[in-house]
């Protein structure tokens, strides 16, 4: 089900959020970032795991932006099964997907406790209208979500696939060592590949064996990401600069 909880209503603040670097007022102008700062109505708190932000099928009212955490989107098809379409990290957005849409083509939930800020998204079309600058930085951020998931969805290997999400996740997280910590798990990560869950453990720990990563539990410690990205390389599956 939808969130249950109270939206927290508050005077958000842009520029002092843990996740500026990673969003959409990364390197904006001042008026560009209190202008999107106003345009945010609450945050919204999913406290535990699996707690959904909303569901397919649902009315497109806003679309969001990660403050804190992990959360996932996914599609059931007609046989009952979970297809994952895609993980949100501090500074993504979820809901561009329903931009030119009357209801949201997935359902969302959290990985792990979160954090989103909700825009609605009458105030996102008007401020796309009134500022080209901040209907860039959108169009931007949409282009290079479509370029990661298309990276991954070709007709490539299995160490192909899951070398290119290390590198993905590793940019993505912001990691700034070699180590980068999971948050979804393994079935997940195999389920967004399209892979078998079997086939990413056995992976994983052949990359281990090759001295390429070291696992520990949802830490991943990439050793040789030169490696990797040769590996990588043939698909074109390598993660863009931001």
């Amino acid at each position: 089900m939808p969130f249950d909880v109270s939206p927290q209503a508050c005077k958000v603040r842009c520029h002092i959020c843990p996740s500026a670097s990673a969003c959409l007022i990364r390197g904006a102008s001042r008026d560009e970032t209190e202008r999107w700062s106003a345009g945010i109505d609450v945050q919204v708190s999913l406290p535990t795991a699996g707690k959904a932000l909303f569901e397919a099928g649902q009315d497109a009212t806003a679309i969001y932006t990660v403050r804190a955490g992990c959360l996932k989107s996914f599609t059931v098809d007609a046989d009952g099964n979970e297809r994952v379409r895609g993980f949100y990290l501090p500074g993504d957005f979820i809901g561009l997907d329903a931009l030119g849409a009357t209801s949201y083509p997935s359902t969302v939930v959290a990985v792990q406790p979160s954090q989103v800020c909700r825009v609605p998204m009458a105030q996102v079309r008007r401020l796309m209208a009134e500022n080209p600058a901040l209907m860039q930085r959108l169009l931007a951020r949409t282009s290079r979500e479509l370029s990661q998931a298309l990276t991954l969805a070709g007709d490539f290997t299995a160490e192909q696939r899951l070398a290119a999400f290390l590198l993905q996740m590793q940019q993505r997280l912001g990691a700034e060592s070699a180590s980068v910590r999971l948050p979804m798990t393994r079935r997940d990560i195999a389920n967004y590949l399209r892979l078998a869950t079997e086939t990413v453990c056995r992976v994983l720990t052949r990359f281990e064996k090759q001295g390429e990563i070291r696992c520990d539990s949802k830490t991943v410690r990439l050793v040789n990401d030169r490696a990797l990205r040769a590996m990588a390389t043939p698909g074109a599956a390598l993660p863009h600069a931001a």
